[in-house]
């Protein structure tokens, strides 16, 4: 593809908000495909000329300087044996760069989302001249305008490269939607989250979203597919960074200084899965200069530290259920039995050495939930009996006279 009407198709997708020139040139090295030429000084004034001289593209001021475009890829975080997203953080839209604000019923046709289409000042005039000859050049634009400088493509060509070649050029979108879809165009082959979209930018009811979504679904212009995140919890994430700081220490230890409540989860956490060992140290080896260092029976005074055992590692906290998971065999369900039976069946069959509900969810295909729920229902019934331990999924079956008993603990 010509690499200039690339750059033209970069500018259109930023939808009628525009783009700064820095944000271009980070869309440009970020973009995928790869863009086909280097961005050295010469070939950003290259691309500068010929944006100047495109008429289907206009030059505005706004009122402030806007912030760079901050690329993120929601599939870095994706584990690609579950393809399940495992995140710390959710979008709330504080920090958009884009906020919504929805241009309903310009008698121009102008549609889309801009927060200063108001406010902003067309400078087309000023940077091209109706011949369409560049009139500044980039260094020139970028200091007398900065980041306030957005070039915007025309309607006619956001729209265009929203509904692509196949779609009818003719069609006739609400406002709102046709807000949605830019919304989408920005995200690239990224996409959005629904919840993301109607909570934190458009903030609208999930039901009204749903009706304005309707009709860009009925012409083909987007489509839906099933995305999961899992939220980390905070010991998660204090584990992480406490192995990273143990790490980065002399000796990969270092003094408690930690509430006490804090610190005393966070250490069973790390201790139940060996990643750390509490040790007693001399005061004088942990911080020297500090004192005084004798008590005054003349014993040393000693500190409480932590010693990094092995860094931490997502895998880690899986531990052995994984590894039974690894070498378990996945079963067919019984289809003329009920799960309730077929449930207590397999942990009966296991005898004295019993099930994990890990192996029980693999034996039946079900998920974790469902089986939770049948473990529920067999307590419940007196079938099984379950007991609390170090492992807290594993089943054991025992021999209780006539009657087996599966313990779950």
């Amino acid at each position: 593809m010509d690499p200039l009407s690339v750059v033209c198709d970069e500018v259109a997708l930023e939808g009628l908000d525009g783009v700064t020139v820095p944000s271009l040139w980070i869309r440009l090295r970020t973009r995928s495909p790869r863009f086909p030429l280097q961005l050295d000084a010469l070939t950003q004034a290259f691309i500068w000329r010929s944006l100047v001289s495109n008429a289907e593209l206009d030059f505005y001021e706004l009122p402030r300087e806007r912030e760079d475009v901050v690329m993120f890829d929601r599939f870095a975080e994706v584990n690609p044996d579950t393809g399940i997203q495992t995140t710390d953080r959710f979008f709330d839209g504080s920090n958009d760069i884009y906020p919504i604000m929805v241009v309903m019923n310009d008698k121009r046709g102008i549609q889309g989302s801009c927060a200063h289409f108001k406010e902003r000042r067309n400078v087309t005039k000023h940077v091209r001249s109706p011949e369409l000859k560049p009139l500044v050049s980039l260094e020139e634009a970028v200091n007398r305008y900065g980041r306030k400088l957005v070039l915007v493509a025309s309607q006619k060509q956001r729209f265009h490269i929203l509904i692509g070649d196949d779609s009818d050029p003719d069609l006739k979108i609400p406002d709102p939607s046709y807000c949605i879809l830019e919304r989408l165009g920005r995200a690239r082959w990224q996409g959005e989250l629904q919840r993301d979209l109607h909570s934190s930018s458009f903030r609208m009811d999930a039901g009204k979203f749903h009706y304005l979504r309707r009709c860009l679904v009925r012409h083909d212009l987007i489509t839906m597919q099933s995305y999961v995140i899992r939220l980390r919890s905070k010991y998660d994430i204090m584990m992480e960074t406490l192995s990273k700081t143990l790490q980065e220490t002399p000796g990969q230890t270092a003094s408690l200084r930690a509430k006490e409540r804090t610190f005393k989860h966070v250490y069973h956490y790390m201790l139940s899965y060996k990643m750390v060992q509490l040790v007693t140290l001399p005061l004088e080896e942990v911080l020297p200069g500090a004192g005084p260092c004798i008590t005054k029976k003349g014993t040393k005074v000693t500190v409480r530290c932590l010693k990094l055992l092995k860094p931490y590692m997502k895998k880690d906290l899986l531990g052995d259920e994984d590894e039974e998971e690894d070498a378990m065999i996945r079963y067919d369900q019984t289809m003329e039995r009920d799960l309730f039976s077929q449930a207590y069946y397999v942990v009966l069959s296991t005898g004295t050495k019993g099930i994990s509900q890990t192996g029980l969810r693999l034996r039946m295909n079900l998920t974790k939930l469902d089986v939770r729920m049948l473990c529920r229902r067999l307590e419940k019934a007196g079938l099984i009996k379950v007991l609390r331990g170090q492992r807290p999924h594993a089943a054991v079956c025992e021999g209780t006279g006539a009657q087996k008993t599966a313990v779950l603990f």
